[in-house]
């Protein structure tokens, strides 16, 4: 059945990889699912400051079952679905914006670390510059406003 839902979602399978990998460092009991207080400790880990009742909310929209916890794939769909809606504009300028600390009007490779690393998002040094060079598509050692916005644009 994983294998089946696997092709149902449109993220790749080094995205799917990469939640597993968040997911189970949340998962503190190991029990496959993450109830409201794991999940919370995942999102604030995320830098997202959210209150009991946004949790709460949140959990709603991801549980698909109903069951009052959240398994890897449920949490994988719901992934999915944010990742397909479309960003406007003004929402990308301003993750973009949030990232460019000395507002060059370019996203640096140190400037990528450091939000990497304020939303303590576990990547290793070879993984970032792997990840810089598939976003910086001219190779010009920068992140454009038009490369990152591709990069949340991208087609599904």
């Amino acid at each position: 059945m994983a294998e089946e839902q696997k092709a149902e979602t449109s993220l790749s399978k080094e995205e799917v990889d990469e939640l597993y990998v968040l997911f189970d460092k949340f998962d503190d009991n190991g029990n496959g699912e993450l109830d409201v207080e794991e999940l919370t400790k995942l999102i604030h880990n995320l830098g997202v400051i959210a209150g009991n009742e946004d949790m709460k909310n949140l959990v709603d929209a991801i549980d698909d079952n109903m069951s009052g916890t959240i398994d890897c794939w449920e949490l994988v769909n719901y992934i999915d679905r944010v990742m397909a809606e479309d960003f406007t504009t003004d929402e990308i300028m301003e993750a973009f914006n949030l990232i460019d600390v000395d507002k060059g009007g370019e996203i640096s490779l140190e400037e990528l670390r450091h939000a990497m690393k304020s939303a303590d998002v576990g990547i290793t040094k070879p993984e970032m510059e792997y990840m810089f060079r598939k976003v910086d598509r001219n190779g010009d050692g920068n992140i454009t406003f038009s490369e990152f916005r591709s990069l949340l644009k991208r087609k599904r």
